[in-house]
């Protein structure tokens, strides 16, 4: 593949984000499945499920939308930078936010107690309709996506 070509694919796009409700904003009017997947570069399980992410972004098209929340700002000299070249090297090809609010204000909206990676399922209103604690398995992840699009028919 063209450098240039593999590249433009693999264009990291890391937003700021202070307001854990403008997290929804991030997904595509068009998304009828958007998930939401809080996670960190010091966050072992967090590395180590990046792959197994981006298989699932691959597996859908327009109707799973993926956001990834970046926590790494909850450490003391953590660099944007950092986050933005980390997705680069994963060739994560989905919207990822960098937060830099308040972390209770994070955990409160999302209903978790800090443990990450988390990984959250909303509809098209807003409802959360799955969750995962920890890591997760493609495989799995991508069943249970395509079991809760069939629901929503």
């Amino acid at each position: 593949m063209p450098p240039l070509l593999f590249a433009l694919l693999f264009a990291v796009t890391l937003r700021d984000v202070r307001d854990p409700a403008k997290i929804k904003d991030a997904f595509p009017a068009a998304a009828r499945l958007r998930v939401v997947n809080v996670w960190a570069t010091w966050c072992v399980p967090c590395v180590a499920e990046m792959p197994e992410l981006r298989a699932v972004d691959d597996a859908f098209g327009a109707e799973v939308a993926m956001v990834g929340v970046s926590m790494d700002d909850m450490i003391p000299g953590a660099k944007r930078e950092k986050v933005a070249a980390f997705l680069d090297r994963q060739k994560i090809s989905y919207i990822n936010l960098y937060y830099s609010g308040n972390a209770d204000d994070l955990m409160s909206l999302y209903r978790f107690d800090g443990e990450i990676p988390v990984t959250l399922a909303f509809d098209d209103p807003g409802r959360e309709v799955w969750r995962h604690q920890g890591p997760i398995k493609s495989a799995e992840t991508i069943a249970e996506l395509r079991k809760l699009l069939r629901r929503m028919q």
